[in-house]
């Protein structure tokens, strides 16, 4: 404000009534100017509404018939944050084993954002890692089944917040370990910090199996044996398929009249794709002739 006159010059900023007018704040909002000076005025914008504006902001002048105005004109536009895939595809994944999958996202505005990444649906006990469970021979999970107090959560984001600069980005880790055998399709929503939530989102698809493993020999043949000698032999397990598969030996209900008992020292194990593996099987008998027993 610049006061052309011979006077000193009080002035105070009209407040508006407008949508876009409550906007604006200045600083300061009024005094005095020297005849022949002036007074940088500071102005604050914070927009809540979006697209073109103009405003008039006026400035009374004590004595002065008409006031200062300044007009302001602007465009306010939304800020924008887009992945860099359309959609994130697992394809096939296998039951408890964590499969990883990378997306971009991108900030297309020219102010930093501050973001939050949530999946539309998700439990919140953490799934079980397959690799965990292997370690846990004795878990009842393994003849009854996982048992979930609530929905498990299967989805990990990493970072799952953050800020991200102007024209820069993200890159993003996303974790599926499912503990649910179904098909997937889930969404991965963007909220940014004190703009809204959803303004994008990133659809996820997999499809969670369970491989069907197989044993190589029916029989496992230990001849001749002594009575309450451990005997150990392979049992060889196939895995087919084109994921990797976890295995467990179910332990003996033993009685007072088992003629055979066996064990195993690694009970529990993985099978990679198109492999096999081996489970060491040690049998003990407690009574003379010939005797056969099934083991799962």
């Amino acid at each position: 404000l610049m006061n052309q006159g011979a006077l000193d010059a009080p002035f105070t900023c009209l407040p508006s009534a407008t949508t876009v007018g409550l906007c604006f704040k200045f600083a300061p909002e009024e005094g005095i100017i020297a005849a022949g000076g002036s007074q940088t005025v500071q102005i604050s914008f914070s927009a809540t509404v979006l697209g073109s504006f103009e405003e008039e902001s006026q400035f009374s002048v004590a004595g002065a018939p008409t006031p200062a105005i300044l007009t302001i004109k602007g465009s306010v536009t939304a800020p924008s944050v887009h992945f860099d895939l359309p959609q994130l595809d697992f394809g096939d994944i296998s039951f408890g084993f964590p499969e990883t999958q990378r997306c971009r996202l991108t900030n297309s505005s020219p102010v930093p954002l501050t973001f939050q990444l949530r999946m539309s649906d998700d439990g919140t006990q953490p799934a079980v890692d397959s690799v965990d469970q292997i370690r846990r021979d004795t878990d009842p999970a393994w003849s009854k089944g996982i048992h979930f107090y609530v929905e498990p959560r299967e989805f990990t984001i990493n970072p799952s917040r953050g800020t991200i600069l102007p024209q820069g980005h993200q890159d993003i880790e996303v974790t599926l370990c499912s503990n649910m055998v179904m098909e997937f399709y889930r969404r991965m929503l963007v909220d940014l910090e004190g703009v809204g939530n959803r303004v994008a989102a990133l659809i996820i698809t997999a499809r969670c199996l369970v491989p069907e493993l197989q044993v190589s020999s029916p029989v496992l043949q230990y001849n001749e044996c002594h009575l309450k000698m451990p005997y150990e032999r392979k049992l060889v397990i196939r895995n087919p398929s084109h994921l990797p598969g976890c295995y467990r030996l179910i332990p003996q209900k033993r009685k007072e009249d088992s003629a055979v008992l066996y064990s195993s020292p690694k009970p529990c194990g993985i099978v990679q794709p198109q492999s096999t593996a081996e489970i060491p099987v040690v049998v003990e008998v407690q009574a003379p002739g010939t005797h056969r027993t099934n083991v799962a």
